[in-house]
């Protein structure tokens, strides 16, 4: 608050998505749903399009992490309109929003080996240049290898930094 009249609302936002990321790494999803909200209720036009896109896909991964998946149908439609609307579609995050999409319709049984597919077809696009960007966004990599692996995705990123810095 001492410092708001000097940034701007391209810097805030940016702010609050780093901020929701923190918190969604260290498993606080009723946090980042906050700071997610803060984004995507700005009503400024071609503000940072790209980070409300990012916010969507991560608002849609906490509701589902956090339980707060009732009204998830209504949520996926929501982002899938704001995407069409946007005009600015990666094969990534159609990929995702295809995933929760179709969620509701997995046996709890199956859950792991969806997870599983998601990622295989994910890691596909890791390097590619234009898709490549939703990656530098958004870990959905560390998320669903948490899902796979049935850890914490604060572990899954720690675990990875250690692997690679060992080199």
């Amino acid at each position: 608050n001492k410092i708001s009249n000097r940034l701007d609302s391209h810097y805030i936002m940016i702010l609050y998505y780093k901020i929701a990321c923190l918190y969604f790494g260290s498993g606080d999803n009723e946090n980042t749903i906050l700071y997610l909200s803060k984004i995507m209720e700005n009503k400024k036009k071609n503000l940072r399009q790209d980070l409300q896109c990012f916010s969507r896909l991560l608002y849609l991964i906490a509701c589902y992490e956090s339980g707060l998946d009732e009204n998830m149908d209504r949520k996926i439609r929501s982002t899938y309109k704001f995407f069409i609307q946007m005009d600015d579609w990666y094969v990534v995050q159609k990929k995702i929003i295809h995933f929760f999409k179709n969620l509701g319709n997995v046996y709890p049984h199956q859950i792991k080996n969806h997870f599983k597919k998601l990622r295989d077809q994910l890691v596909k696009y890791y390097e590619h240049p234009y898709e490549k960007r939703t990656f530098l966004y958004l870990d959905i990599i560390s998320w669903l290898n948490s899902k796979i692996e049935n850890k914490s995705v604060e572990l899954i990123i720690k675990e990875r930094f250690i692997k690679n810095n060992q080199k």
